[in-house]
């Protein structure tokens, strides 16, 4: 396998010439070490009961953010207004490509795809909500109005617009094995949300630019079962006194990590541990709650900060009572459950939101989805009919999608995450690299540096299968 190499120098000067300093926020989720650790296990029921400890003992926690603006996006001090924080390139410029054709399209070798899939898509609409989350302040300074025992100080962040708040903060994309991973890149607007969007953050076998996996550990695109590698940016959060939100120090370190509207691609694999190598696993045994169960998940970028499965953090408004996920929250994108329990199935992915704006989505389809007896070609699974779906899924704060994606364990997939702030949308969709959609033509397969808005647009508007 590989791609076409892109330059170095080139495409980090673009990317910081196209996205504002400000938007630039996060670091790895958990703060876990490149394939480094696993812990408990999570549980979910169906569109009601958020992901809890594996993930929901993690911290997270963000800046304020107004959801006023498209691309809105808060800055490292905490504070929305300052800074170009709702687009405009930095000092005024603009990206240029100059040349660079982006990541180029991935090269498989023979035997690597599966025969081509039908593809699909989930479509969330009116997501962001006014509301407050406990954010962590440095002791010494405070304000502690959220929180405050054993040197934890939690001050009570508000937030008070609606477009795709809390998720147009600083997120942390998450990978959890088994996976392999061919390509990733990361996209934002260039200015506002209304013009061309630019590629941001990439990596490939070859190269890597814009992006660090767990502060700056090196990665091979193998996650094995049971670990997880964050993905943020590669540019420095300082952690320590008078950090806000407050991190402790480390001697790892941290980084910002994706704010404002962004799209997220990754292509990837995820195997069963049983039919083929994918990383070194994270547990001795096959008893795990993470057990041949990949994720693929976004978290505000303070959680991470927080440190691993810190009691310090801003999953829940009450850091005693975690499992509630009432605070900051995260976002389950494609996440398969195993628990142990009657929720279990490996063969299907799970998608749900959940913070203080309450929960959106649906939990895993346990034994009720048997992909045994679906057609190869099936991408997005009716779960009330264990059934292809007809068409794309859509759902919002109000209604399920009613259907779930199929995890691919037999090829590679384009799994394509598009957070756009001014529709207050978020798109998902899994398509097949021998079956991309012509209206996606201009980001698939090339990833290409600057991405026109018509090209988001498109990706809003895609349904799957059709």
């Amino acid at each position: 396998m590989g791609s076409a190499a892109f330059d170095r120098d080139a495409m980090r000067a673009r990317a910081v010439a196209a996205i504002p300093l400000t938007a630039w926020l996060g670091c790895a989720w958990l703060g876990c070490a490149v394939l480094g650790c696993a812990g408990p296990g999570d549980a979910a029921d169906d569109g009601a009961h958020a992901t809890t400890a594996a993930s929901s003992t993690a911290t997270h926690g963000g800046a304020a953010s107004t959801g006023s603006d498209a691309g809105s996006a808060a800055t490292a001090s905490g504070d929305p207004s300052d800074g170009a924080a709702s687009g405009g390139a930095a000092d005024g410029g603009s990206a240029d490509s100059g040349g660079d054709d982006g990541l180029g399209p991935a090269e498989f070798d023979e035997g690597e795809l599966d025969d081509p899939s039908n593809g699909g898509t989930i479509t969330f609409t009116q997501i962001g909500a006014a509301g407050w989350y406990p954010s962590r302040r440095d002791p010494a300074i405070g304000p502690c109005d959220a929180y405050e025992a054993d040197g934890c100080c939690m001050a009570q962040h508000e937030v008070a617009g609606d477009h795709l708040t809390p998720w147009d903060e600083d997120l942390v994309l998450t990978l959890r094995g088994p996976m392999l991973v061919e390509q990733l890149a990361v996209y934002g607007p260039a200015g506002d949300d209304a013009g061309d969007w630019r590629l941001v953050s990439g990596w490939t076998q070859d190269v890597a630019q814009g992006v660090s996996f767990d502060g700056g550990a090196e990665f091979d695109g193998a996650v094995g079962t049971e670990c997880l590698v964050d993905v943020a940016t590669d540019r420095d959060f300082p952690c320590g006194a008078g950090s806000e939100p407050y991190c402790p120090p480390s001697s790892d370190p941290q980084h910002l990590g994706f704010a404002g509207s962004k799209l997220f691609v990754v292509l990837a694999s995820m195997p069963h541990v049983d039919e083929r190598v994918a990383g070194e696993p994270c547990s001795a045994g096959s008893d795990g709650n993470w057990w041949d169960a990949p994720w693929i998940g976004l978290s505000l970028g303070e959680l991470a900060r927080a440190g691993a499965f810190s009691d310090c953090q801003c999953y829940a408004k009450n850091p005693e009572e975690w499992w509630l996920g009432d605070g900051c929250g995260q976002f389950n994108v494609f996440e398969v459950v195993n628990d142990n329990n009657e929720y279990r199935n490996l063969d299907v992915f799970s998608t749900n939101f959940f913070g203080y704006a309450g929960y959106v989505g649906e939990g895993p389809c346990g034994a009720q989805c048997d992909v045994s007896a679906l057609a190869p070609e099936v991408d997005l699974i009716d779960k009330a009919q264990d059934a292809e779906a007809a068409a794309g899924a859509e759902a919002s704060p109000t209604q399920g999608p009613g259907a779930a994606f199929r995890r691919p364990t037999q090829g590679y997939r384009y799994f394509l995450i598009l957070m756009d702030a001014g529709s207050r949308t978020v798109q998902l969709a899994v398509v097949h690299p021998l079956q991309i959609p012509a209206s996606v033509g201009a980001l698939l397969p090339a990833l290409p540096f600057t991405l026109p808005r018509s090209a988001v647009d498109a990706l809003l508007d895609l349904r799957l299968p059709q």
